[in-house]
């Protein structure tokens, strides 16, 4: 099965990794070209949370644009979601009359960009319960799935009746058979609803405040926030008809001592855009939250002014406070 990574950074890279190791025929795309250089030239050199120490694995091949690649079978997307469309258009190499794409990006919408390119016989949508972090091109370290996650990976079809589930389904054996714990399952929508919930809860206050989750965690007023911004995402929920009771995402602050070893602590993505000034993914998490609340009559203050901050935040870069 040939499969095509649209977006090999961290978890683009973890996924690819693992869907090589189960035995699939896997190539890499991604506009950073020293990343895509190291891999092809040294492999992807790993560290994965319950693996049995460093390993590398060769891919077979890395790209700055599918060109070279052609056509797949499969197309995993894991660009940043306001990229989607771009990334799409400019790789149209990857995409024949049978291939399907599959978003596996955070937050509301990817499914949605990928619509207005292909019919949803030819999309999955799905969600990740793991984590990657980029250390230097061609190297990084992570988790397969959350502890809290059975599974390291959710997806389905867009079309419940789609001519290709043998695609979905041999993804998910080439996943589980590389040692990242997949499901190809029918109850999507909730399971992405679940997830953004604490994507809408830590990621814009991380990015406003460049704190690591453990330290919201133990900070009382980072967890009342938290809790209105979720307690707005289960409101809004329950009038599309998906059932969240706000009991059951409640956070509560760690009772746990904070270690604060830079190793040991985890910054979400949205922390390391903001940090080097780069397009956070706001619009797609809190500014989803606001969009569909507002097609529901819901009310989402709290997620309009988490948006909007960092909607301010990632237009003013250029003129922080520098002392000198």
């Amino acid at each position: 099965m040939k499969i095509a990574i649209l977006g090999a950074g961290a978890m683009g890279a973890l996924v690819g990794a693992h869907l090589k190791k189960g035995g699939g025929e896997v190539y890499f795309i991604d506009v950073f070209e020293e990343h895509m250089r190291a891999i092809a030239e040294n492999g992807l050199s790993m560290k994965i949370e319950g693996e049995s120490g460093p390993q590398t694995v060769f891919v077979d091949g890395a790209e700055i644009n599918g060109d070279r690649i052609g056509v797949c079978d499969a197309v995993i997307v894991l660009v940043k979601c306001y990229d989607t469309e771009t990334a799409v258009m400019s790789n149209r190499a990857l995409f024949g009359k049978d291939t399907i794409a599959v978003t596996l990006q955070n937050g509301l919408g990817g499914a949605d960009l990928l619509a207005k390119h292909f019919d949803s016989d030819h999309i999955g949508l799905g969600l990740l319960k793991s984590s990657a972090n980029l250390i230097a091109p061609g190297i990084i370290i992570g988790r397969t799935r959350f502890p809290d996650s059975p599974k390291g990976v959710y997806f389905s079809s867009a079309a419940p009746d789609t001519p290709y589930s043998g695609i979905f389904s041999s993804l998910e054996k080439l996943l589980c058979d590389g040692g990242m714990p997949a499901a190809c399952c029918d109850n999507i929508e909730e399971l992405i609803w679940d997830k953004l919930s604490g994507n809408v809860k830590v990621n814009g206050v991380a990015a406003i405040l460049q704190l690591a989750v453990e330290d919201m965690m133990h900070n009382e007023d980072a967890i009342r926030i938290m809790n209105e911004l979720g307690r707005e995402v289960c409101e809004v929920a329950r009038a599309k008809g998906i059932d969240m009771p706000f009991e059951k995402y409640a956070e509560r602050r760690s009772d746990e001592p904070l270690i604060r070893d830079q190793m040991n602590l985890h910054y979400v993505s949205m922390v390391l855009d903001a940090y080097n000034g780069r397009r956070t993914e706001i619009d797609f998490i809190n500014g989803a939250i606001v969009r569909e609340g507002k097609k529901y009559g819901v009310p989402t203050p709290y997620n309009e002014t988490v948006w909007r901050l960092v909607r301010v935040m990632q237009d003013t870069y250029g003129v922080r406070y520098n002392p000198d």
